[in-house]
């Protein structure tokens, strides 16, 4: 079966003028925010795609290489195919944005697609390889907003007000958090111009948004897919309604979306999460409701504060000596014996929440097991 990148070749000569833009596209534009365009289009500036792309091949070499162990390859190729299609024929980049903030432990990248439709499409990057960005993921469980969701809602804002079009708004990964966030967190006016918010296997919220004024507004034009082994996308309060889609992979794998399965203009649809994807969500939920903020908090920083202290940047530079001294550090970073203690249990606990969930998704295996 097909996947985002097959469907360049065999749908890219149908312009957007005969077929309407669909969420196999939206995924291709969410997938270019993984280029590093720093120092190749402009601040403030925009640029032809092809253009953007020739530069980025005398940056970088037209290799399809691993972008951090959890961003595969596979992005240039489809750059490349995206390049040659007349789908996306005379695409232009504009209002590129790369930011890593290790102090404010922030990582936002964001990019506008100005379409061959007239449309414009803005697009934010999922987590990437560094800690900061890791972090930053790990705080949205204590913090009401982090920075990356606040910067994206005034991207959205601006890039609003610099184009009185149609627009739709997207993300993979925690880019889909940050398209939800930004598209409930505008103006109405600017709401109205909103087509489509693409959410692709992006976490939710700390707390529940179902109630919010601009979250109600917007909710009927959120697509929100998810792999039937999600990692990612069933994380803490999902308020919008999903859709699960099929993966050639499991795990933590299939939260790659070119494993995604394509058939047409769609993802293949599948009727029911894996087992493994559900003892995951439930045990992490369960996990942290046993948590106070303040607890949750406290962990986030003594195990990112330690990993740092290895030297390392990024996930890339982990590796299991680094992380395992971490993790030891981590317990002595924090500031006395009680804190400690709860270092301690917050591990006990989720080792036991995972336990409990799995044994409540796997009666029939337990029920067996006791019998012999």
């Amino acid at each position: 079966m097909a996947n985002a990148i097959d469907y360049l070749d065999w749908r890219g000569d149908v312009p957007l003028s005969l077929d309407g833009f669909n969420e196999v596209d939206g995924l291709i534009i969410c997938k270019l925010t993984s280029l590093d365009f720093t120092g190749i289009i402009p601040p403030g500036g925009e640029m032809g795609f092809a253009d953007a792309l020739g530069e980025y091949f005398k940056h970088y070499g037209e290799e399809d290489r691993r972008l951090g162990v959890l961003l595969p390859a596979g992005t240039v190729t489809m750059a490349k195919k995206l390049l040659a299609s007349r789908r996306f024929a005379g695409l232009r980049i504009s209002g590129y944005v790369n930011r890593v903030d290790d102090d404010a432990a922030e990582q936002f990248c964001a990019l506008t697609a100005q379409l061959p439709d007239g449309t414009r499409y803005i697009a934010f990057r999922g987590t990437d390889d560094t800690l900061a960005a890791w972090r930053e993921d790990f705080n949205m469980s204590a913090l009401d907003a982090v920075p990356a969701q606040l910067d994206a809602a005034a991207y959205l804002f601006r890039a609003g007000w610099e184009f009185d079009g149609q627009l739709r708004v997207g993300g993979h990964s925690k880019g889909g958090n940050l398209a939800v966030f930004a598209a409930m967190n505008v103006p109405e006016e600017l709401q109205a111009r909103i087509s489509e918010v693409y959410n692709f296997d992006g976490p939710g919220f700390k707390r529940s948004v179902a109630g919010e004024p601009g979250f109600i507004r917007i909710k009927d034009r959120i697509r929100m897919l998810v792999p039937q082994h999600s990692m990612v996308g069933v994380l803490l309060n999902v308020d919008s309604p999903y859709e699960i889609v099929e993966s050639c992979e499991t795990g933590t794998a299939a939260h790659n979306g070119f494993t995604w399965q394509v058939l047409g203009r769609r993802f293949v649809r599948r009727h029911a999460f894996a087992l493994r994807s559900r003892v995951y969500a439930e045990a992490i939920r369960g996990w942290a409701e046993r948590l106070d903020l303040q607890q949750r908090q406290k962990l986030i920083n003594a195990v990112f504060d330690a990993l740092e202290s290895t030297g390392a940047r990024t996930l890339t530079d982990l590796n299991e000596r680094r992380v395992r001294s971490a993790l030891t550090a981590a317990r002595d970073l924090l500031g006395d014996e009680a804190e400690r203690a709860v270092f301690t249990e917050g591990m006990q606990l989720l080792a036991r929440s995972y336990v409990e969930s799995a044994r409540r998704e796997l009666p029939v295996i337990g029920r067996f097991r006791r019998k012999r």
